[in-house]
């Protein structure tokens, strides 16, 4: 090698490596990544969008046309989601004018029971022709049932579990058993629905629907808070159906779950994240909650969520002609 050849390399060698062409966009990310997560944990977990629904029920009778449900869900009361949050949502079910309110489990979060009675308190205010319902979720089991039914029950709420009752002519409602940590019997719960009734099943747990398809059912679930973050344009579904986010999603649940011995069967955050689902007779509408998961109290272009459904006589049931409204 000449001498000029070892100039040539010796200069090459002496060259900036890339830090210093780098260095500002590094900079740039630093800061915006915290200040995203500070925005998503102060500004939109506080918004609460109310999404409209018409939604065709099989067999519901013609005279129970144009019946006003309202869904809430997943209010997991804690620091994070005060008394402030939960009086936002039960204000607009209001102005919704419901014939029916039914709230999907997860009152309470991790360590949270502190907080359940100013939540069950603002709750006390839900108003609807033929009352409020709920069923439980897995983080009632896991913090005590007992304490969130006597706050629900003080609240006047009646919670069904793997029990139905009848509301209004001939629609029923069902309610099962959390079926990552309770003790779910979908027989039990349809046990006493007569055959040509219209059915609405709630359920924290979005994995019935396919216990449920033979059954032109309407089901109502929650616990997924919609992933809680999700991509311009793509909204939650698509955002968690993206390869690396998706198993992510399934890792973090299976983790929580398998922490506190729940069904990992059950987990479904990556199979159900949001929105209308259809399978055999039974359609499902997945909400994305009230609250927040306290491990991740961020929510980004998934916001809050109150649910007005619009139910239609109509002979086969289950699809959504709705569009999406904000408050």
């Amino acid at each position: 090698m000449s001498d000029a050849d070892w100039g040539r390399l010796r200069e090459r060698k002496s060259l900036p490596l890339g830090p210093s062409k780098w260095a500002p966009a590094l900079k740039l990310s630093l800061l915006l990544i915290p200040g995203t997560l500070i925005y998503g944990a102060m500004v939109p977990v506080r918004r609460i969008q109310l999404t409209h629904h018409e939604a065709a029920l099989a067999r519901l009778a013609p005279e129970l046309d144009g019946f006003r449900l309202v869904q809430l869900s997943d209010l997991h009361s804690s620091l994070l989601v005060g008394a402030g949050q939960v009086r936002r949502a039960v204000r607009i079910a209001n102005g919704c004018n419901p014939d029916l309110v039914v709230i999907t489990g997860d009152f309470v979060s991790f360590r949270s029971m502190q907080h359940l009675a100013a939540g069950a308190e603002e709750l006390r205010g839900l108003r609807s022709r033929y009352g409020v319902f709920a069923c439980l979720g897995n983080h009632e089991h896991w913090e005590g049932v007992e304490p969130v039914l006597e706050a629900l029950a003080a609240a006047n709420i009646r919670v069904l579990v793997n029990e139905s009752t009848l509301v209004a002519g001939n629609l029923w409602l069902a309610g099962i058993d959390d079926l990552v940590a309770g003790k779910p019997d979908l027989p039990g719960t349809a046990a006493g629905i007569p055959d040509d009734a219209a059915v609405a099943l709630m359920s924290h747990s979005p994995m019935v629907l396919p216990e449920v398809a033979n059954r032109p059912w309407l089901v109502l679930a929650g616990h997924t808070h919609g992933g809680q973050v999700s991509l311009p344009f793509l909204g939650p579904r698509r955002t968690i159906g993206l390869p690396g986010v998706k198993a992510f999603a399934r890792f973090y649940e299976v983790v929580g779950v398998a922490a506190r011995r729940g069904r990992l069967e059950a987990v479904s955050t990556y199979r159900y994240p949001a929105g209308w689902y259809h399978e055999g007779q039974a359609s499902m509408y997945v909400n994305r909650g009230v609250g927040v998961n306290p491990a991740c109290p961020v929510r980004l272009n998934c916001p809050a969520e109150v649910a007005l459904f619009v139910l239609r006589a109509e002979s086969t049931g289950g699809q959504d002609r709705a569009m999406a409204g904000r408050q």
